[in-house]
């Protein structure tokens, strides 16, 4: 029961008795996203995830200057004590703008701070103030995934789009490459360094370096481009080029727990890929 009314999809609770005629604000409408809506929850870091508001007439107009609750809550409708909101607070009110929107960032617990299974749902619920002791409210989900940096729970893969280049006689050409980093189950890994390396062949990344590095985005893909080197520096019709993806992690440097002798680098997760040159001929 108190899940039932605690939750109802944006809804407006009455604390006391209403006007009997109702209120000439009734088609008012709250609505809550979160971006994204699963994180993970790291052995050292915390993930985020953006937590926007829009309140709004049923018309579409915006309600500005009205001032928005925040909270974190769990399944059961209790305040939840994982994670936190903008600085660091568990409730949170802001007051929205101009287009009736108005935006809180969630930030997650750690690994070593669930005493919960590995994964488990949080809400962010909002609520508004009305006319009279009404309030209009709305909550969004938001998924953890815990203790899941283990080296088993970790995936890596690597992609050039396209990987067989023709570089023509005037000029040079470029492939987007791109290293997507995420849990066994789908979830992102964001804001992660991805290191590439050119290991073998011509060209350069487009800053000019055989060796940099980007950051995932909020869908676990560091992305840059490889430039070819011009068409008058390729010595055959064919030239192959490897590239080296690693993500960080937080165990590539162990040793093997069940040979020490093994060195750390086998536990290295990175993937290499090929990226053929063809020297055009003519306007071919």
């Amino acid at each position: 029961a108190l899940m039932i009314a605690t939750f109802g999809s944006c809804k407006r609770d009455t604390v006391g008795i209403a006007d009997p005629t109702g209120p000439s604000t009734l088609a008012t409408i709250l609505k809550l996203g979160a971006s994204p809506n699963v994180i993970a929850a790291g052995l050292q870091e915390r993930q985020t995830a953006l937590v926007n508001a829009h309140l709004y007439k049923f018309d579409g107009s915006p309600v500005s200057g009205k001032t928005i609750h925040f909270e974190i809550r769990d399944e059961f409708g209790f305040k939840a004590g994982y994670g936190h909101l903008d600085n660091s607070m568990v409730v949170v009110s802001k007051v929205t703008d101009g287009s009736g929107r108005v935006s809180v960032t969630y930030t997650g617990p750690t690994a070593s701070e669930l005493d919960v299974a590995d994964n488990f749902t949080l809400y962010v619920f909002a609520w508004v103030g009305w006319d009279g002791k009404e309030e209009i409210s709305e909550l969004c989900p938001i998924h953890i995934v815990g203790d899941v940096l283990a080296d088993l729970d970790l995936e890596f893969e690597l992609q050039a789009f396209p990987n067989i280049l023709w570089v023509p006689p005037s000029s040079t050409t470029t492939s987007t490459i791109r290293g997507i980093y995420t849990y066994q189950n789908g979830v992102p890994v964001v804001g992660r360094k991805v290191f590439f390396e050119i290991k073998r062949g011509p060209g350069v990344f487009e800053n000019g370096k055989v060796l940099t590095y980007a950051v995932t985005n909020a869908n676990g893909v560091a992305e840059l481009l490889y430039i070819s080197p011009p068409h008058s520096q390729l010595t055959a019709p064919e030239t192959w080029v490897t590239i080296e993806g690693q993500p960080e992690t937080d165990w590539v440097h162990i040793q093997n727990p069940y040979d020490p002798e093994d060195p750390p680098e086998k536990f290295w997760l990175h993937k290499d890929m090929d990226i053929k040159l063809i020297k055009g001929t003519g306007t071919n």
